[in-house]
């Protein structure tokens, strides 16, 4: 059935777009923009440090009634000296040149159906809570963004709005489900042997690990000028080597588990009254035959041009008795944040993560709160 959605659905898009007029010649008003990351971190079990964490460049051209927009990420502390093990499955490697140089967006946005449509990479539109600067308010993503809502997607995603009243839908290949490490940073490296950071089962976009299936998402809600709320939900398809990668994780051999689901469901919403925001987002996701529920909520003091706090608590269950492997842990974690604006385009951050994991028994916590003060330029 999804085969087939899929198939009027891009046959649907051809043919409209091939009644679109052809667009003004030549690309008009194009910008450069741009913004770099230098970050100070502090983690209990490591030396702190300077990083520049990222570099970011962009182009946007107008052309036409089209916008065509690139962004290009440069993580400086990565090396391609070596191969990483892999974090999919045994079996799988990847260089860590994939992610030193990054392709983060590449796409056109035109006119189409009364609405918008956006072919190519670029930011998940139609599922949950587009986690952007201005809506994630600190500079980390958090885990529950980091499983659900992160990572770019690749295809095409149309948005309409009438009123108060939007709707939009994605078809595009489906991410993998691997990991992220709660309490790391960039370039950190703990010559002691301890593993004092705790991965978590996340949907990642990993470019030399394309995904062979394809993904539908849709987003239907209400946004007003004080607030909005959506509902929002996905379906798709894993890998054998993912089911094998999360069947690992639970003790269970490789081919025995055969579960592909890979869907996600949720709610998100937010408000604002005055300098003040309150934002929260519940999500739950079939990745194999785990379930993974996750919470969060977010409360901010933001006045326009002058300091701002954040607080935001928020936690990941697997619903399942937790192994020895950190990835079936439960997690749970506590940001706050504070900005002060310095000039245009130019910040500092300063964010501390309370982390927290529920370890089977006879395994301890791990030291992995983290605290960072980041300069954050624009250009």
């Amino acid at each position: 059935m999804r085969k087939v959605i899929a198939m009027v659905f891009v046959a649907a898009i051809l043919m409209s777009l091939a009644a679109i007029p052809v667009f003004a010649q030549g690309v008009q008003n194009v910008e450069l923009h741009g913004y770099m990351q230098n970050r100070f971190y502090a983690n209990p079990d490591y030396s702190a440090r300077f990083v520049t964490e990222r570099v970011s460049l962009s182009a946007v051209g107008t052309l036409g009634d089209a916008t065509g927009y690139i962004e290009m990420y440069l993580h400086p502390w990565l090396t391609d000296r070596t191969d990483l093990p892999a974090i999919l499955a045994p079996g799988h490697t990847v260089s860590a040149d994939q992610f030193r140089a990054y392709l983060e967006s590449a796409y056109v946005d035109l006119p189409f159906a009364m609405g918008r449509i956006r072919l190519g990479k670029g930011r998940q539109l139609n599922f949950g809570l587009t986690p952007s600067y201005p809506n994630r308010k600190t500079s980390q993503y958090g885990i529950l963004a980091e499983t659900f809502t992160q990572d770019r997607i690749t295809g095409a995603q149309y948005d309409y709005k009438c009123a108060a009243f939007d709707f939009g839908a994605s078809l595009y290949s489906d991410l993998q489900v691997e990991t992220r490490s709660i309490g790391d940073f960039s370039g950190a490296i703990n010559g002691a042997g301890t593993i004092s950071t705790v991965k978590h089962f996340v949907d990642k976009d990993d470019p030399g690990n394309p995904s062979g299936a394809l993904a539908i998402s849709a987003r239907l809600g209400l946004t007003r000028p004080n607030f909005q709320i959506h509902a929002s939900g996905m379906t798709g398809g894993l890998q054998q080597a993912d089911a094998d990668y999360i069947a690992s994780q639970y003790g269970i051999l490789a081919g025995v588990n055969t579960d592909k689901t890979h869907n996600k469901y949720g709610l998100d919403g937010s408000y604002t009254c005055g300098p003040y925001i309150l934002q929260a987002e519940a999500y739950q996701g079939n990745f194999s035959f785990v379930k993974v529920t996750g919470y969060s909520v977010l409360a901010g003091y933001q006045p326009k041009d002058k300091q701002r706090f954040y607080i935001r608590w928020a936690a990941i269950d697997n619903n399942q008795a937790p192994a020895t492997a950190q990835q079936t842990w439960d997690t749970q974690q506590l940001t706050i944040g504070f900005v002060q604006p310095i000039r245009k385009g130019v910040w500092l951050e300063i964010d501390f993560e309370n982390n927290m994991e529920t370890p089977p028994s006879g395994i301890g916590t791990k030291h992995n709160n983290l605290l960072f003060a980041e300069f954050f330029t624009g250009f």
